[in-house]
């Protein structure tokens, strides 16, 4: 993991709004864009999600040190698609508890409609006792009522919207990864391509006074999409598990 190239032709951005050219060119995508950034905004990712949408090939590489995971307005979300999977023999046996809970209500409904006028009716109280067979419908039904709650009619699996790359950051005193990737790079139909200091992020493109190197020089464009797709492909970097964090984006019912 690494290259080396040298003469590429080039050219040289420092300063404010150092992104500006870049998401021009990233908006003028006609066929896939890489994008190599450990941070991410919400405003960008949409920008991604629509070159999707268009059918342009998208495939990131980022950091799980994602700005506003855990913030109101989450990307990473928008990039992972829950699937719910249904249980046919758990969801006919829920069906079919429920239809017995059913029928046992109107049981006990039924009996103590008639119970009560022979109780006071033909003063016979001995028809009370008929209310044990009340209670023990309702202690039978609630029982079904819980089995009817907890049984599991859903599972759930996650797939990426496009392909991505999520690496553990070695910030994390538990992380197997001794590098962070904190390459900022940018391809653009395999044509144009960015280097330099600035994320993926409405501060970094806009903001932040950063540095970017452009070049469409295809010997160097060539020599750098080699090794986004090493990295992507090949870095052997632990990643964060996409069915873990998709649990804990979203909400799992299980019936």
């Amino acid at each position: 993991m690494g290259m080396f190239y040298n003469n590429a032709v080039c050219d040289i951005y420092i300063g404010k709004s150092a992104g500006a050219k870049l998401l021009q060119d990233i908006r003028n995508a006609k066929r896939n864009v890489k994008i190599v950034s450990p941070y991410l905004s919400p405003s960008l990712i949409k920008e991604l999600i629509f070159l999707h949408s268009k059918g342009i090939d998208v495939q990131l590489i980022t950091s799980d040190e994602i700005e506003d995971f855990y913030g109101n307005e989450k990307n990473i979300n928008k990039l992972i698609v829950q699937r719910r999977h249904v249980d046919e023999k758990a969801k006919q046996s829920r069906d079919s508890l429920s239809s017995l809970s059913g029928i046992l209500l109107f049981a006990m409904i039924g009996l103590a409609v008639i119970l009560f006028p022979l109780i006071f009716m033909l003063k016979e109280w001995s028809f009370a006792y008929g209310f044990i067979a009340v209670i023990l419908l309702f202690f039978v039904r609630d029982s079904l009522a819980r089995q009817i709650k907890n049984k599991k009619i859903y599972h759930y699996t996650y797939k990426q919207l496009f392909p991505f790359k999520v690496f553990v950051s070695s910030n994390n005193g538990n992380s197997l990864n001794k590098t962070f990737v904190h390459s900022k790079i940018y391809v653009i139909d395999n044509e144009i391509a960015y280097l330099g200091s600035l994320n993926f992020t409405g501060k970094g493109i806009k903001n932040n006074h950063e540095t970017r190197i452009r070049t469409a020089d295809p010997n160097a464009v060539a020599k750098i999409v080699e090794e986004v797709s090493h990295l992507f492909s090949e870095s052997n970097l632990a990643e964060r598990d996409l069915q873990f964090w998709g649990s804990q984006l979203y909400t799992e019912p299980i019936n």
